[in-house]
């Protein structure tokens, strides 16, 4: 059986562009039946272009198909797939895909059924290469068009791959492809965290034998830079929503604490002074509050304090042992683990620590992070033997596997919506 975050670190101190859209007063009521999916079906993309068009326009077909299947907004039927026919069925997507050269166009339409009115008519164009996020665009400006909110089909995952002791820091979309492994450092990488705008990612490392220290990456590949090496442990760091500050764990004093410090790792403050061990802090969306995980009542438990340190109270006592928070980015849920007699289970409960419910169970689930829509979490779980990546959609369907190309995975952050501004972030080594 794994441990959570508290455990882990008791085991830490003992080691010391679019294009024209058009879009229709047509809409469909999808107000009846709580949890209720949208049903639509796939038809396939027209082909047209050079002798590739129809190749990718198939694998197109899928790539579509799969990330509005995965929104947890709609039921999806195939016209290619054997026995997937129309049934009960909302709206139709589909459009024409057309390849020339190394450029792509998609054509995207959503209609109603059966009267097949248009209710979403856009054009999206891009390099050939860039073929999976044309696709990705389309199928969030649908989710926009039914819900008011993009979907999540372009962002992506950090998590931790292990291979015997070492474990590496990698990225990949959201449905597995693109994975990329941002460090090669054969150490151990752990707690890794997204930048507001998605550009880097914060994670803790052992590498060159120091010691668990706090570094950035860019989440495109390249050098990691220190943000904070100080004395005894550095860990569990993430940003504030607003970017400047890096909430983290640090034992420069004697004693695990929760410290605030600047974008670059400078100007250390200390909020939590207690003599137990005080780890996992995480940010509210608003960034006036800080969950974190705290043995001070005996058993580890989440507490919630404000910003500067004060109001410390603790999240919930509907459940016991509880670790790992993650506050939904809409501020009104945060997802937590707690411990059971097989393992750890998820449970959810409202910002104020009231109607914790158990949405993951069985053998051992860690390091809940929520999407950016807040619909679903991605963790971390051994229930099929290996620990891998799952995502819950919050309802009674059973998570699914995320692919990471055959690899024991850990630790999984996901990212915010992509950005269209460039990182403000200066990456110059931290202290």
């Amino acid at each position: 059986m794994r441990a959570p975050a508290l455990a882990c670190l008791l085991l830490l101190l003992g080691a010391a562009a679019p294009g024209f859209a058009q879009q229709r007063d047509v809409r469909i009521d999808i107000s009846s039946g709580q949890g209720r999916r949208i049903r639509v079906h796939c038809e396939s993309l027209a082909a047209a272009g050079d002798k590739n068009a129809h190749e990718t326009s198939v694998q197109a077909d899928e790539v579509l198909a799969g990330d509005l299947e995965t929104s947890a907004v709609f039921t999806v039927t195939r016209s290619w797939a054997s026995g997937e026919q129309p049934f009960d069925v909302q709206a139709v997507v589909g459009g024409k895909w057309t390849a020339n050269g190394n450029q792509i166009k998609l054509s995207g339409e959503v209609r109603d059924f059966p009267a097949r009115r248009p209710i979403l008519v856009k054009d999206y164009r891009g390099a050939a290469r860039d073929w999976r996020s044309i696709v990705h665009q389309f199928a969030d400006d649908i989710v926009l068009q039914f819900t008011g909110e993009p979907g999540v089909a372009q962002t992506r995952i950090a998590f931790v791959t292990q291979s015997g002791r070492e474990k590496e820091l990698c990225v990949m979309d959201v449905d597995g492809a693109g994975l990329t492994q941002l460090t090669r450092d054969r150490s151990i990488a752990l707690s890794p965290a997204w930048s507001p705008d998605g550009s880097l990612v914060l994670f803790t490392s052992y590498r060159g034998g120091h010691g668990p220290q706090i570094f950035v990456n860019a989440a495109a590949g390249g050098r990691a830079y220190l943000v904070s090496g100080r004395p005894g442990l550095n860990t569990s760091a993430s940003y504030s929503p607003d970017g400047r500050q890096v909430v983290c764990t640090l034992s420069q004093d004697g004693n695990p604490e929760i410290y605030l410090l600047d974008a670059r790792g400078g100007s250390p403050r200390r909020l939590t002074d207690n003599r137990a061990i005080d780890t996992s802090p995480c940010w509210s969306p608003t960034g006036q509050e800080i969950a974190f995980t705290s043995d001070r009542s005996g058993n580890p438990q989440v507490y919630v304090m404000d910003r500067e340190g004060g109001n410390v109270r603790r999240l919930t006592y509907e459940v016991d042992y509880t670790d790992s928070p993650a506050w939904s980015p809409k501020g009104d849920r945060i997802a937590l683990v707690s411990r059971t007699g097989s393992g750890f289970d998820i449970y959810v409960c409202r910002a104020d620590g009231t109607g914790a419910r158990p949405v993951v169970t069985g053998k051992s689930n860690e390091n809940p992070r929520w999407s950016p829509d807040g619909r679903h979490l991605v963790f971390a779980s051994n229930r099929d033997g290996d620990y891998a990546l799952y995502v819950t959609d919050l309802d009674d369907r059973p998570p699914r596997k995320l692919s990471t190309g055959g690899r024991t995975a850990l630790s999984p952050a996901w990212s915010p919506r992509p950005a269209s501004t460039r990182s403000a972030f200066n990456l110059n080594p931290g202290q």
